[in-house]
């Protein structure tokens, strides 16, 4: 039995898929249950969170391996501490935590320092562990179809070259370190297999649509102006202009095996991801 947790989000969706695939069973701990049904149909489902002892012992009954993902908070240590020591408590077999890119306990980058003080936590638990560090995803571009769609991609991103990676390699990679035991005690950085540009990226959907798009490099100041007065908490506004600014000083330039190493197969490139996805961009 494998325990996924953050399933409703971007990989956890397609980790489920893999595992359904996989015909491996699975239960999910979630504090919205109705929303997961809505996003993954009929699973089995403990509703509860991290601080919540009786859920997590409900959650983790003869589970052999275990997912874990927090939402960006900055209690994320603090969260997965208390998940690892109630998996080491109920004998559970393997942890794979999904963790963040550059992630170190000494980051002034609040995201980076948060997932590195959770690594120790899971380390610190005496469970068998694989950690997953990925690039940035593929995905994170539908947040600008809206502006794409009238032909711009606008990112405060420079010029800096990312070796972005298609969340369901990640998700691939989650359910081989789930199912198998040869990836135990490794810390896996997960990219794409080449470092692109956002204008690269403009360039590649202007082709894929058969019109004009242009990159649009946003000044940083402007672009947390704009997070702030959408509504955003400033905590998080902070949080992801740090990880903005270790992109644009190449920190994502960075092409890895590691999901070769993994799923056996090389990442998709962004052709694909794209061509999969286009309606979402047309």
């Amino acid at each position: 039995m494998i325990l996924v947790s953050g399933a409703t989000g971007t990989v956890g969706r397609r980790l489920i898929l893999e595992l359904r695939i996989r015909k491996t069973p699975f239960r999910i701990l979630t504090r919205d249950p109705v929303k997961a049904r809505a996003l993954l149909g009929e699973v089995d489902v403990v509703v509860g969170d991290f601080f919540d002892a009786r859920a997590l012992h409900r959650a983790l009954a003869d589970v052999d391996a275990a997912f874990l993902l927090g939402p960006v908070d900055p209690d994320i240590p603090k969260w997965e501490a208390c998940f690892a020591r109630a998996a080491k408590k109920a004998g559970v077999k393997r942890l794979v935590k999904l963790s963040a890119l550059g992630a170190d306990p000494q980051s002034h980058v609040s995201v980076m320092r948060w997932h590195g003080e959770a690594e120790e936590e899971v380390r610190r638990s005496g469970v068998p562990f694989v950690i997953l560090r990925p690039n940035a995803f593929f995905q994170n571009l539908e947040r600008h179809a809206p502006n794409i769609r009238h032909g711009v991609l606008a990112a405060p991103m420079a010029d800096a070259r990312i070796a972005m990676v298609n969340a369901d390699d990640v998700a691939a990679a989650a359910a081989a370190a789930l199912t198998g035991s040869s990836l135990d005690g490794q810390v896996l950085i997960l990219s794409g297999p080449v470092s692109i540009t956002y204008a690269q990226i403009a360039a590649a959907l202007a082709a894929l649509l058969a019109r004009p798009v242009s990159y649009a490099s946003v000044a940083p100041k402007d672009a947390e102006l704009a997070m702030l007065e959408s509504g955003m908490p400033a905590w998080l506004v902070e949080a992801l202009s740090g990880i903005a600014a270790q992109l644009r000083a190449g920190r994502a330039d960075l092409v890895t095996e590691g999901v070769r190493l993994a799923t056996g197969r090389d990442p998709s490139p962004l052709s694909e991801y794209l061509r999969t996805r286009r309606s979402v961009f047309a």
